[in-house]
Protein backbone atom coordinates (compact mmCIF):
# COMPACT_ATOMS: atom_id res chain seq x y z
CA UNK A 1 0.00 0.00 0.00
CA UNK A 2 1.54 3.35 -0.94
CA UNK A 3 1.99 6.27 1.51
CA UNK A 4 -1.21 8.19 -0.06
CA UNK A 5 -3.16 5.59 0.42
CA UNK A 6 -2.24 4.53 3.82
CA UNK A 7 -2.94 8.57 5.13
CA UNK A 8 -5.92 8.43 3.17
CA UNK A 9 -7.24 6.02 5.40
CA UNK A 10 -5.82 6.86 8.24
CA UNK A 11 -7.82 10.10 7.69
CA UNK A 12 -10.96 8.69 7.20
CA UNK A 13 -11.12 6.60 10.56
CA UNK A 14 -9.99 8.97 12.59
CA UNK A 15 -12.98 11.41 10.88
CA UNK A 16 -15.60 8.58 12.07
CA UNK A 17 -14.04 8.63 15.18
CA UNK A 18 -14.77 12.10 15.59
CA UNK A 19 -18.08 11.37 14.12
CA UNK A 20 -19.24 9.05 16.60
CA UNK A 21 -17.67 10.70 19.76
CA UNK A 22 -18.49 14.32 18.63
CA UNK A 23 -20.46 14.95 21.85
CA UNK A 24 -17.34 14.37 23.38
CA UNK A 25 -14.89 15.66 21.23
CA UNK A 26 -16.51 18.99 19.78
CA UNK A 27 -16.38 22.01 22.47
CA UNK A 28 -19.94 22.51 23.40
CA UNK A 29 -21.73 26.20 23.75
CA UNK A 30 -21.39 27.20 27.30
CA UNK A 31 -25.14 28.42 27.06
CA UNK A 32 -26.27 24.88 25.81
CA UNK A 33 -27.65 22.32 27.89
CA UNK A 34 -30.00 19.01 27.81
CA UNK A 35 -33.54 19.21 28.86
CA UNK A 36 -34.49 16.66 31.64
CA UNK A 37 -37.71 17.65 32.59
CA UNK A 38 -40.38 19.08 30.97
CA UNK A 39 -43.61 20.68 33.03
CA UNK A 40 -47.24 20.94 31.71
CA UNK A 41 -48.20 24.58 29.91
CA UNK A 42 -48.55 27.24 32.05
CA UNK A 43 -51.62 29.47 31.47
CA UNK A 44 -50.93 32.95 31.80
CA UNK A 45 -50.83 35.86 29.52
CA UNK A 46 -47.98 34.19 27.95
CA UNK A 47 -48.53 30.14 28.00
CA UNK A 48 -45.00 29.00 28.98
CA UNK A 49 -43.68 25.83 30.03
CA UNK A 50 -40.83 25.56 32.74
CA UNK A 51 -37.85 22.94 31.61
CA UNK A 52 -35.08 21.77 34.47
CA UNK A 53 -31.99 22.19 32.01
CA UNK A 54 -28.60 20.51 32.74
CA UNK A 55 -25.77 22.61 32.01
CA UNK A 56 -21.69 22.42 32.11
CA UNK A 57 -21.87 23.00 36.12
CA UNK A 58 -25.51 23.29 37.50
CA UNK A 59 -29.21 22.43 36.08
CA UNK A 60 -31.15 25.14 35.98
CA UNK A 61 -35.06 26.13 35.78
CA UNK A 62 -35.81 27.38 32.31
CA UNK A 63 -38.97 29.37 31.02
CA UNK A 64 -40.01 27.63 27.44
CA UNK A 65 -42.43 29.92 25.85
CA UNK A 66 -44.75 28.67 23.08
CA UNK A 67 -43.05 28.53 19.78
CA UNK A 68 -43.64 26.87 16.85
CA UNK A 69 -40.49 24.18 17.95
CA UNK A 70 -42.04 20.97 19.63
CA UNK A 71 -39.43 21.32 22.73
CA UNK A 72 -39.13 17.75 24.57
CA UNK A 73 -37.09 16.30 27.13
CA UNK A 74 -33.58 15.24 26.03
CA UNK A 75 -33.37 18.33 23.59
CA UNK A 76 -30.04 19.97 23.36
CA UNK A 77 -31.26 24.04 23.51
CA UNK A 78 -29.87 27.15 23.93
CA UNK A 79 -30.43 29.07 27.24
CA UNK A 80 -30.31 32.85 27.82
CA UNK A 81 -29.96 34.65 31.49
CA UNK A 82 -30.69 37.91 31.96
CA UNK A 83 -27.79 39.08 34.75
CA UNK A 84 -30.15 41.32 36.39
CA UNK A 85 -31.74 38.53 37.64
CA UNK A 86 -29.75 35.73 39.14
CA UNK A 87 -32.73 32.66 38.69
CA UNK A 88 -34.36 34.16 35.44
CA UNK A 89 -33.40 31.51 32.49
CA UNK A 90 -35.34 31.13 29.47
CA UNK A 91 -35.00 28.95 26.41
CA UNK A 92 -34.46 30.43 23.09
CA UNK A 93 -33.43 27.59 20.50
CA UNK A 94 -32.57 24.21 20.15
CA UNK A 95 -28.74 23.36 19.40
CA UNK A 96 -28.08 22.62 15.58
CA UNK A 97 -24.54 22.88 15.69
CA UNK A 98 -23.61 19.01 16.60
CA UNK A 99 -25.76 17.58 13.61
CA UNK A 100 -24.36 20.01 11.22
CA UNK A 101 -20.71 19.20 12.35
CA UNK A 102 -21.44 15.12 11.90
CA UNK A 103 -22.75 15.98 8.78
CA UNK A 104 -20.07 18.02 7.64
CA UNK A 105 -17.72 15.12 8.62
CA UNK A 106 -19.74 12.39 6.74
CA UNK A 107 -19.07 15.02 3.76
CA UNK A 108 -15.36 15.41 4.17
CA UNK A 109 -15.47 11.39 4.23
CA UNK A 110 -17.67 10.57 1.70
CA UNK A 111 -15.35 12.77 -1.21
CA UNK A 112 -12.35 11.28 0.56
CA UNK A 113 -13.56 7.49 0.23
CA UNK A 114 -14.48 7.80 -3.03
CA UNK A 115 -12.09 10.20 -4.37
CA UNK A 116 -8.68 9.75 -2.42
CA UNK A 117 -6.19 12.21 -2.60
CA UNK A 118 -8.06 14.44 -5.59
CA UNK A 119 -10.65 14.39 -3.16
CA UNK A 120 -8.15 15.49 -0.31
CA UNK A 121 -7.31 18.75 -3.21
CA UNK A 122 -10.71 19.19 -4.09
CA UNK A 123 -11.42 20.25 0.10
CA UNK A 124 -8.43 22.40 0.20
CA UNK A 125 -10.19 23.85 -2.86
CA UNK A 126 -13.32 24.31 -1.06
CA UNK A 127 -11.86 25.37 1.74
CA UNK A 128 -9.82 28.75 0.03
CA UNK A 129 -13.53 29.46 -1.78
CA UNK A 130 -14.57 29.78 1.66
CA UNK A 131 -11.47 31.87 2.72
CA UNK A 132 -12.17 34.24 -0.45
CA UNK A 133 -15.72 34.52 0.66
CA UNK A 134 -15.23 35.55 4.11
CA UNK A 135 -11.87 36.99 4.48
CA UNK A 136 -12.09 39.28 1.01
CA UNK A 137 -15.41 39.60 -0.79
CA UNK A 138 -17.63 40.20 2.78
CA UNK A 139 -15.23 42.68 4.47
CA UNK A 140 -14.77 44.29 0.65
CA UNK A 141 -18.94 44.69 0.37
CA UNK A 142 -19.22 46.01 4.04
CA UNK A 143 -16.06 48.80 3.50
CA UNK A 144 -18.19 50.27 0.51
CA UNK A 145 -16.70 48.37 -2.36
CA UNK A 146 -18.76 47.87 -5.36
CA UNK A 147 -20.53 43.82 -5.26
CA UNK A 148 -20.17 43.60 -8.88
CA UNK A 149 -16.21 44.30 -8.84
CA UNK A 150 -15.66 42.27 -5.62
CA UNK A 151 -17.05 38.88 -6.99
CA UNK A 152 -15.53 39.64 -10.39
CA UNK A 153 -12.06 39.61 -8.70
CA UNK A 154 -13.12 36.85 -6.28
CA UNK A 155 -14.36 34.57 -8.90
CA UNK A 156 -10.62 35.04 -10.63
CA UNK A 157 -9.22 34.11 -7.53
CA UNK A 158 -10.96 31.20 -6.84
CA UNK A 159 -10.69 29.98 -10.39
CA UNK A 160 -7.16 30.23 -10.63
CA UNK A 161 -6.32 28.43 -7.24
CA UNK A 162 -9.06 25.85 -6.91
CA UNK A 163 -8.60 25.01 -10.34
CA UNK A 164 -5.05 24.01 -10.57
CA UNK A 165 -5.15 22.85 -6.90
CA UNK A 166 -8.21 20.29 -7.41
CA UNK A 167 -7.32 19.26 -11.42
CA UNK A 168 -3.43 20.12 -11.47
CA UNK A 169 -1.20 22.40 -13.30
CA UNK A 170 -2.09 21.13 -16.96
CA UNK A 171 -3.45 22.60 -20.55
CA UNK A 172 -6.92 21.40 -19.26
CA UNK A 173 -7.09 23.24 -15.92
CA UNK A 174 -5.79 26.64 -18.11
CA UNK A 175 -8.45 25.86 -21.12
CA UNK A 176 -11.21 25.74 -18.33
CA UNK A 177 -10.33 28.72 -16.72
CA UNK A 178 -10.28 30.50 -19.64
CA UNK A 179 -14.09 28.95 -20.40
CA UNK A 180 -15.52 29.58 -17.25
CA UNK A 181 -14.13 33.42 -17.24
CA UNK A 182 -16.00 33.57 -20.53
CA UNK A 183 -18.93 32.21 -19.43
CA UNK A 184 -18.95 34.15 -15.82
CA UNK A 185 -18.57 37.39 -18.02
CA UNK A 186 -21.94 36.22 -20.68
CA UNK A 187 -23.81 35.12 -17.28
CA UNK A 188 -23.44 38.44 -15.75
CA UNK A 189 -23.64 40.84 -18.76
CA UNK A 190 -26.72 39.65 -19.26
CA UNK A 191 -27.95 39.60 -15.48
CA UNK A 192 -27.39 43.21 -15.70
CA UNK A 193 -29.46 43.94 -18.94
CA UNK A 194 -32.29 42.17 -17.82
CA UNK A 195 -32.22 43.07 -14.01
CA UNK A 196 -32.01 46.35 -15.06
CA UNK A 197 -34.45 46.37 -18.00
CA UNK A 198 -36.92 44.74 -15.55
CA UNK A 199 -36.23 46.97 -12.87
CA UNK A 200 -35.26 44.99 -10.29
CA UNK A 201 -34.18 46.63 -6.81
CA UNK A 202 -32.51 43.74 -5.50
CA UNK A 203 -34.99 43.97 -2.21
CA UNK A 204 -36.81 40.47 -3.46
CA UNK A 205 -35.10 38.69 -1.30
CA UNK A 206 -36.66 38.51 2.29
CA UNK A 207 -32.90 38.91 4.25
CA UNK A 208 -32.15 42.43 2.46
CA UNK A 209 -34.65 43.85 4.73
CA UNK A 210 -32.10 43.59 7.93
CA UNK A 211 -29.70 45.08 5.67
CA UNK A 212 -31.21 48.55 5.10
CA UNK A 213 -29.90 50.34 7.79
CA UNK A 214 -26.15 48.77 6.84
CA UNK A 215 -26.14 49.97 3.25
CA UNK A 216 -27.09 52.47 0.82
CA UNK A 217 -30.57 51.51 -1.19
CA UNK A 218 -28.67 51.57 -4.59
CA UNK A 219 -26.11 49.43 -3.80
CA UNK A 220 -28.46 46.14 -3.27
CA UNK A 221 -28.53 45.62 -7.36
CA UNK A 222 -25.46 45.04 -7.49
CA UNK A 223 -25.36 43.12 -4.44
CA UNK A 224 -27.97 41.13 -6.50
CA UNK A 225 -25.54 40.55 -9.42
CA UNK A 226 -22.61 40.15 -7.55
CA UNK A 227 -24.80 36.82 -5.99
CA UNK A 228 -25.65 35.80 -9.27
CA UNK A 229 -21.93 35.68 -10.60
CA UNK A 230 -20.25 34.06 -7.60
CA UNK A 231 -23.52 31.39 -7.84
CA UNK A 232 -23.02 30.58 -11.35
CA UNK A 233 -19.20 29.63 -10.48
CA UNK A 234 -20.14 26.31 -9.17
CA UNK A 235 -22.03 25.13 -11.70
CA UNK A 236 -19.35 26.06 -14.38
CA UNK A 237 -16.56 24.41 -12.78
CA UNK A 238 -17.98 20.54 -13.86
CA UNK A 239 -18.58 21.61 -17.32
CA UNK A 240 -15.78 23.27 -18.22
CA UNK A 241 -13.30 20.95 -16.95
CA UNK A 242 -15.15 18.08 -18.46
CA UNK A 243 -15.47 19.39 -22.08
CA UNK A 244 -11.44 20.24 -21.74
CA UNK A 245 -10.82 16.72 -20.74
CA UNK A 246 -12.94 15.45 -23.93
CA UNK A 247 -11.14 17.26 -26.62
CA UNK A 248 -7.55 16.60 -25.04
CA UNK A 249 -8.73 12.55 -24.63
CA UNK A 250 -10.01 12.43 -28.32
CA UNK A 251 -6.85 14.44 -29.63
CA UNK A 252 -4.39 11.93 -27.46
CA UNK A 253 -6.45 8.65 -28.67
CA UNK A 254 -6.48 10.42 -32.32
CA UNK A 255 -3.77 12.46 -33.61
CA UNK A 256 -4.87 13.44 -37.06
CA UNK A 257 -7.93 15.03 -35.45
CA UNK A 258 -8.16 19.00 -36.89
CA UNK A 259 -9.33 21.74 -35.29
CA UNK A 260 -13.00 21.00 -36.72
CA UNK A 261 -13.04 17.63 -35.95
CA UNK A 262 -12.10 17.68 -32.40
CA UNK A 263 -15.12 20.89 -31.67
CA UNK A 264 -17.79 18.67 -33.50
CA UNK A 265 -16.99 15.61 -31.74
CA UNK A 266 -16.20 17.13 -28.61
CA UNK A 267 -19.76 19.16 -28.95
CA UNK A 268 -21.82 15.50 -29.32
CA UNK A 269 -21.22 14.85 -25.87
CA UNK A 270 -21.36 18.47 -24.64
CA UNK A 271 -24.92 18.41 -25.80
CA UNK A 272 -25.85 16.20 -23.34
CA UNK A 273 -23.87 18.03 -20.99
CA UNK A 274 -25.73 21.43 -21.38
CA UNK A 275 -29.31 19.57 -21.53
CA UNK A 276 -28.62 17.36 -17.88
CA UNK A 277 -26.57 20.21 -15.84
CA UNK A 278 -29.14 22.91 -17.64
CA UNK A 279 -32.12 21.06 -16.19
CA UNK A 280 -29.83 20.53 -12.53
CA UNK A 281 -29.04 24.56 -12.14
CA UNK A 282 -33.36 24.97 -12.76
CA UNK A 283 -34.15 22.52 -10.35
CA UNK A 284 -31.77 23.65 -7.60
CA UNK A 285 -32.91 27.38 -7.90
CA UNK A 286 -36.73 25.88 -7.39
CA UNK A 287 -35.67 23.40 -4.41
CA UNK A 288 -33.89 26.43 -2.69
CA UNK A 289 -37.46 28.62 -3.61
CA UNK A 290 -39.94 26.25 -3.18
CA UNK A 291 -41.29 28.03 0.11
CA UNK A 292 -41.67 31.06 -2.11
CA UNK A 293 -43.04 29.38 -5.32
CA UNK A 294 -45.81 27.48 -2.71
CA UNK A 295 -46.75 30.87 -1.05
CA UNK A 296 -47.21 32.29 -5.25
CA UNK A 297 -49.41 29.17 -5.82
CA UNK A 298 -51.78 29.53 -2.83
CA UNK A 299 -52.26 32.80 -3.30
CA UNK A 300 -55.11 34.30 -6.09
CA UNK A 301 -53.14 36.25 -8.00
CA UNK A 302 -52.84 35.64 -11.48
CA UNK A 303 -50.04 34.37 -13.63
CA UNK A 304 -49.16 38.01 -14.72
CA UNK A 305 -49.07 39.36 -11.38
CA UNK A 306 -46.84 36.30 -10.14
CA UNK A 307 -44.49 36.98 -12.65
CA UNK A 308 -44.41 40.31 -12.04
CA UNK A 309 -43.53 40.20 -8.42
CA UNK A 310 -39.83 41.15 -7.54
CA UNK A 311 -39.19 37.97 -5.27
CA UNK A 312 -39.81 35.91 -8.45
CA UNK A 313 -38.58 37.84 -11.28
CA UNK A 314 -34.80 37.76 -9.40
CA UNK A 315 -35.11 34.46 -9.10
CA UNK A 316 -36.40 33.92 -13.02
CA UNK A 317 -33.31 36.47 -14.42
CA UNK A 318 -30.78 34.19 -11.77
CA UNK A 319 -31.97 31.03 -13.20
CA UNK A 320 -31.77 32.08 -16.73
CA UNK A 321 -28.58 34.50 -16.69
CA UNK A 322 -26.62 31.62 -15.47
CA UNK A 323 -28.45 28.86 -17.63
CA UNK A 324 -27.24 30.97 -20.36
CA UNK A 325 -23.98 31.34 -19.28
CA UNK A 326 -23.80 27.69 -18.58
CA UNK A 327 -24.37 27.22 -22.06
CA UNK A 328 -22.33 29.37 -23.70
CA UNK A 329 -19.34 27.89 -21.13
CA UNK A 330 -19.65 24.13 -23.72
CA UNK A 331 -19.03 25.71 -27.16
CA UNK A 332 -16.59 28.33 -25.87
CA UNK A 333 -14.50 25.71 -23.68
CA UNK A 334 -14.60 23.08 -26.77
CA UNK A 335 -13.72 26.13 -28.92
CA UNK A 336 -10.41 26.96 -26.89
CA UNK A 337 -9.82 23.81 -26.49
CA UNK A 338 -10.48 21.94 -30.06
CA UNK A 339 -7.88 25.07 -30.84
CA UNK A 340 -5.13 24.50 -28.50
CA UNK A 341 -5.10 20.87 -28.99
CA UNK A 342 -5.09 21.27 -32.61
CA UNK A 343 -2.06 23.73 -32.95
CA UNK A 344 -0.14 22.08 -30.13
CA UNK A 345 0.92 18.69 -31.92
Amino acid sequence: MSLMKYLVRLLIVALMVVFVFAERLIPSDPQAGEIVSLSQIIESPMPHKIAEVAMESKVVRATVYQSNLPYKVGDMVIVSHDPQFEDLYSVTDKVRTLALYRLFILFVVAIVAVSGIAGVRSLFGLAFSFAVIFMYVLPQIVGGSNPVSVALIASAMILLVSYYLTHGLSHKSTIAILGTLGALFVTGILASLFGSWAGLTGFGAEETGFLLDKFPVERFYNLLLAGIIIGSLGVLDDITISQASIVSELADSNPKLGMRDLYLRAMRIGHDHISSLVNTLVLVYAGSSLPLLLLFVTSRATPFELLNYEAMAEEIVRTLAGAIGLITAVPLTTLIASYWYSKKR
